[in-house]
């Protein structure tokens, strides 16, 4: 049941995230663009730093390391 549970916020989350997107797309002067807010974000060296620590722990603990 927990499982469907978990299942089910991940779906809830990618459909609100899709629907922003296209939302974002057709009226942006209201909701700025996934790819606009990025750019932006990405302007300041720390949160480049802060982006790639995030991505190597990610990869860290579920890639390389092992399962029980």
């Amino acid at each position: 049941m927990t499982r469907i549970i978990t299942i089910l916020g991940y779906l809830v989350i990618v459909i609100s995230m899709i629907t922003v997107e296209i939302y974002s797309r057709r009226r942006p002067d209201r909701v700025a663009p996934i790819s606009d807010m990025l750019a932006d974000a990405v302007d300041s060296r720390t949160v480049r730093i802060g982006l790639f620590a995030a991505w190597w722990w990610f990869g860290w603990h579920f890639f390389f390391s092992q399962t029980m």
